[in-house]
């Protein structure tokens, strides 16, 4: 493959990008943009509506490496993992003497990340064939913003567009693992769909919502260890002689607080008494007496 193709794969796996653009990029005329494009036409086209060279779809047969390096090092939620990754991805990010990668050889998963980020990238309208956990399979239409990571499961953070039957202008986040189909409807001019927000499986983190919590020795050596305290929903606050950390967490639903506090039980509790100290563990306490019986 060209190496002048390669480096309009890598523009564009960021933006979609006008024909002048290109021919500034490389210092080169706008006919050896046309002519090094055209054999590529069944993958790149000119958009007549937006005024740039995209791609024909969102998962393009090839990925750089330097990109694909970017795109899931982005994605990896364990802190640690994510800096091995990011060595590994920046030595390989300088050199374009790499060859593409294709991308029917990726995973599932994989691929959708790419093409949601690609459709964040060049401003594009997706339509979601989405299955959710005990939920019938809905047609979604949504402007997406980012992709998150639990650890677990990935997370697209999102907010439903007018062409949606109901919530418009919500913001949601959808596991990519519900996903079946994902679809291009409309490709935005000089739109700016990224929003860097950080987000779980209950949506967007509200910073307007914390609790503070008391983190014994035990689970606050964890935290630090796998970076937890660098997450955005997590503020450290203090640290006792005795290693016992105080911190805000913020988030969206109960259910993220009984989760932590019942996963870490008797070494995180809700520091002092709040508003909603009862509601949650009266809930543990309910999930416990099920457990039981």
């Amino acid at each position: 493959m060209h190496e002048r193709i390669k480096q309009i794969y890598m523009e564009l796996y960021s933006k979609p990008c006008s024909k002048k653009d290109l021919a500034t990029k490389f210092e080169v005329t706008t006919k050896t943009i046309e002519n090094t494009i055209s054999d590529y036409s069944s993958q790149i086209i000119l958009d007549r509506k937006i005024g740039a060279y995209r791609f024909n779809n969102l998962l393009p047969d090839y990925i750089p490496y330097n990109i694909f390096f970017n795109r899931l090092n982005g994605s990896i939620a364990n802190e640690v993992i994510k800096n091995d990754f990011m060595k590994i991805g920046h030595k390989a990010g300088q050199r374009i003497d790499l060859p593409m990668i294709p991308t029917e050889k990726l995973s599932e998963l994989t691929k959708k990340i790419i093409s949601i980020s690609n459709a964040i990238n060049s401003n594009t309208i997706l339509k979601i064939d989405y299955i959710g956990n005990d939920k019938p399979l809905e047609n979604k239409y949504v402007i997406p913003h980012t992709i998150i990571s639990t650890g677990f499961t990935y997370y697209l953070l999102c907010e439903y567009d007018k062409r949606n039957k109901k919530d418009v202008g919500q913001n949601r986040s959808l596991a990519l693992n519900g996903m079946l189909n994902l679809e291009a409807v409309e490709y935005i001019k000089n739109g700016n769909f990224e929003i860097d927000k950080c987000g779980n499986a209950y949506g967007y983190i509200d910073k307007s919502k914390y609790v503070t919590l008391k983190l014994k020795a035990s689970s606050a050596n964890f935290f630090k260890r796998e970076g937890q305290f660098s997450k955005e929903n997590f503020d450290f606050i203090s640290e006792d002689i005795d290693g016992t950390v105080t911190m805000k967490m913020y988030y969206n639903n109960i259910q993220e607080i009984v989760q932590i506090i019942q996963s870490w039980m008797p070494h995180i509790s809700i520091d002092g008494h709040c508003d909603i100290y009862d509601i949650v563990y009266k809930q543990i306490e309910k999930n416990y007496s099920m457990l039981m019986n």
